[in-house]
């Protein structure tokens, strides 16, 4: 999938606005909220942990080949035309 710019700002905006969600709630608010959805907290922060790790961890993949990208495709060497 080809790198597109407009991802990372959706993707930043996205989490932004989730982290003015979070912090504008109190700690009894998060607490009620996860028991009247009868999830386990250590379950939901754990699968939360996992899923922010493995697409920071995919993001370094991502930029490691970016990098990598222009040296990946050797180039010709181009001669003086001959005369």
């Amino acid at each position: 999938m080809p790198y597109n710019k407009r991802d990372d700002d959706h993707l930043e905006t996205a989490m932004n606005q989730l982290a003015d969600s979070v912090l504008g709630l109190s700690d009894d608010a998060i607490a009620d909220e996860i028991g009247e959805s009868g999830a386990d907290p250590e379950e939901d922060a754990e699968r939360t942990r996992l899923l922010l790790r493995t697409t920071s961890q995919g993001w370094a993949v991502r930029d490691a080949c970016v990098e990598k990208l222009p040296n990946a495709i050797p180039r010709r060497k181009v001669s003086a035309p001959k005369r």
